[in-house]
């Protein structure tokens, strides 16, 4: 039997009201995390990964932000209901969080130990002398070299890499369920990235953590998730487990993403690259939202929305005509 997910997500919409228009940033997307699973949410910036992280910890004002969901649903509780009293006790203690940008997610005019051992003094109840020792126990576990001195330096002291470490570390300090990390990598060099990305999956296994990675980048996915779901324009057009996608997408948005990473085991000396870019939230072409970009769009991609439907168990994919009925595949793109 299948295992009941620890975060239930469908129809969550974020539109945005501006005096130039509505932003619809989050059209009815769908997704599901199990316990000790890791779900990522790939696409283009722009898309819509990072409003969606945020609209299910509810951490968008509103206004301007409007939010509505079927289902909005973590470990059994119904988000939506909840006070923001009761929100501000689930984020941290249940939901830990990796921002984007660590240098100004954290404080800069309080030491990093200090922004650690609130974490511990509100969510589990230590008193001071003990949330010391353990934010400094913390650090040290997530790879933060000469832990000691760390815990008493600022964020501005530190180096890109030891504040992502400590981003991971508050998001990790309660043991929570599940982690939301948001382009954990970004702007670190790539030996860097590899260090914090091995120091996060090492941290998901040993605790059985469940993690939404928000990505653009498929290396990232591949070396982390179990499944991916692939964001266009606000809508989820393709998901499944993380092999059989990236092995063989069905969706031709999936394809290019695909074909466009740079690979050393081909010799062409060019790389391919998705024509335009993604459409203006405010001015979305009709249809299917890839449309204007796709090689293989015809007269119906132009004039109706495809329906997300299940080819296979498990492979979900929002298209007219999926490349699973095409030869050619990723091939086309060569």
């Amino acid at each position: 039997m299948s295992q009941a997910p620890l975060l239930d997500v469908q129809g969550l919409k974020v539109i945005f009201p501006t005096a130039m228009g509505m932003v619809r940033a989050v059209e009815g997307i769908d997704l599901a995390i199990t316990p000790g699973e890791c779900a990522a949410l790939v696409g283009e910036s722009g898309c819509g990964k990072s409003v969606s992280s945020q609209a299910i910890l509810r951490l968008l004002s509103s206004p301007p932000a409007l939010m509505s969901a079927r289902r909005l649903q973590f470990d059994g509780q119904d988000l939506q209901t909840l006070t923001e009293q009761q929100m501000a006790q689930i984020r941290g203690r249940k939901v830990g969080m990796v921002f984007q940008d660590a240098l100004t997610a954290l404080n800069p005019v309080m030491s990093v130990g200090r922004q650690l051992d609130e974490v511990f003094i509100k969510h589990c109840g230590m008193n001071k002398s003990q949330a010391k020792e353990t934010s400094i126990k913390a650090l040290a576990t997530v790879g933060v070299s000469s832990p000691d001195q760390r815990y008493r330096q600022f964020p501005h002291q530190l180096s890109g890499g030891m504040r992502q470490r400590v981003l991971i570390a508050m998001a990790f300090a309660a043991d929570p369920k599940l982690i939301i990390a948001d382009e954990p990598t970004t702007a670190l060099d790539v030996t860097i990235q590899m260090q914090v990305l091995e120091e996060l999956k090492t941290l998901q296994q040993e605790r059985h953590t469940a993690l939404l990675l928000i990505t653009h980048d498929l290396s990232v996915v591949n070396f982390l998730a179990d499944k991916i779901y692939v964001m266009y324009s606000g809508k989820i057009v393709e998901s499944g487990p993380v092999k059989q996608l990236l092995g063989r997408p069905f969706h031709p948005y999936t394809e290019g993403l695909l074909a466009s990473v740079p690979r050393l085991d081909t010799c062409t000396a060019r790389y391919y690259q998705i024509p335009d870019q993604v459409p203006n939230p405010m001015n979305k072409p009709s249809g299917c939202h890839f449309h204007p970009r796709c090689s293989y769009r015809d007269s119906l991609c132009a004039q109706h929305m495809p329906p997300l439907r299940e080819l296979m168990p498990g492979r979900m994919v929002r298209c007219h005509h999926p490349l699973m009925n095409k030869d050619e595949g990723t091939a086309h793109h060569a």
